[in-house]
């Protein structure tokens, strides 16, 4: 009775073994072999329309002068529980359970005009002066890239402008928004 297995086995890459000898060696084909067709190697429209962090508008609903600086605080984070279960000790499930968003912070040099300020001090004096931020993303074309619109955002902290005898910098005030979540539409 003689012992004549015929497997033949074939490894990504196109390399095909073959084991058909009775003491079991191993003959390698290593002549590459085409298995699958080609992956389009065509870059993607999408992948030339690059966010540029410098070409940016901010319109916030009743305010008609408003050209900030520096636009930053645009996240969503969720936190996780971690989840033991029983049975399972090589690892620990960790679930979402809420997701919070931070807030927005808005840098400008200072302008005649202090509507920030009297939009922060009416929620101070308990007036709740919700307003929709649009923050607008442009293509160095000019198109429009992406606009995110942040839903009933309000003021929860307000910063002056430092003032220094000596300085020529440029008196800068912040504004912290508070809001609801943002939505990412894209144009």
């Amino acid at each position: 009775m003689s012992f004549n297995p015929r497997v033949t086995a074939s490894v990504r890459g196109g390399v095909h073994a073959r084991l058909d000898t009775p003491l079991g060696t191993v003959r390698a084909d290593l002549t590459p072999r085409r298995t699958a067709a080609p992956l389009d190697t065509v870059p993607q429209k999408a992948a030339h329309r690059i966010l540029s962090n410098h070409r940016y508008h901010v319109a916030i609903d009743g305010l008609e002068q408003a050209a900030f600086s520096e636009v930053s605080g645009l996240q969503i984070e969720t936190e996780t529980m971690d989840f033991i279960e029983g049975g399972v000790n090589d690892r620990v499930l960790r679930l979402p359970v809420r997701s919070k968003v931070g807030n927005l912070t808005l840098k400008r040099g200072v302008v005649a005009g202090q509507k920030l300020l009297e939009w922060h001090l009416n929620i101070v004096q308990g007036y709740m002066d919700v307003r929709n931020v649009t923050i607008i993303v442009y293509e160095t074309s000019g198109t429009v890239l992406v606009r995110f619109e942040l839903l009933q955002a309000y003021p929860v902290k307000w910063s002056g402008p430092q003032f220094t005898g000596n300085g020529d910098a440029v008196a800068v005030e912040t504004l912290e928004l508070a809001h609801a979540g943002f939505l990412q539409v894209s144009q």
